[in-house]
């Protein structure tokens, strides 16, 4: 697996991010032999957690992936919604990521 994934991982574990990852690294986990480019992880939506998570996404230097270029920051608020998020980090190209 990239290194950036093992950074990933190890960032959200130093948080203690309660998640769990889906989608093709899921598969990559597991074994199935596919490429993929982002990380996709599902998140527990409390109050701590969230917290948590913010902690490890400034340190990403974490922000919306927007189409016009704006680096706009990942808030509390936007945490807490459902639904993607389609983000971008410090990691590089990959890992990008849906959370």
């Amino acid at each position: 697996m990239a290194t950036q994934y093992r950074e990933l991982f190890a960032m959200l574990s130093r948080h203690r991010v309660e998640y769990v990852v889906i989608g093709g690294v899921a598969m990559v986990l597991h074994g199935a032999p596919i490429n993929t480019l982002d990380v996709d992880i599902v998140y527990l939506r409390s109050d701590e957690n969230n917290e948590r998570l913010l902690a490890a996404l400034d340190e990403l230097d974490a922000h919306f992936n927007d189409l016009t270029g704006r680096r706009l920051r990942v808030g509390k608020s936007s945490l807490a919604l459902p639904g993607p998020k389609l983000l971008r980090t410090s990691l590089g190209p990959a890992p990008t990521g849906r959370i």
